[in-house]
């Protein structure tokens, strides 16, 4: 809600990323999640898109989301 004004059901975690940028120190616990009503409006962010499996490559991630990406594309390829 407080950065999508969405209400969401938080399933299982995917996986905890840890990266060292050059400023900060990044943990991030990733979670699948589902929507369960609203429509999403970006109040904290200046970009978002829905990208199926098969358009996960077409973005360039952040070096701290690569990880993440990967982990998604063998979970959801199997």
């Amino acid at each position: 809600m407080e950065e999508l004004d969405t209400e969401i059901s938080v399933g299982s975690l995917i996986e905890t990323i840890e990266y060292d940028y050059p400023t900060f120190h990044l943990s991030m616990d990733c979670f699948w999640c589902e929507i369960v009503s609203g429509n999403l409006v970006l109040k904290e962010h200046e970009a978002a898109k829905w990208l199926g499996i098969d358009e996960l490559d077409s973005v360039e991630w952040l070096p701290a989301d690569i990880t993440l990406i990967s982990k998604i594309k063998a979970i959801l390829y199997h």
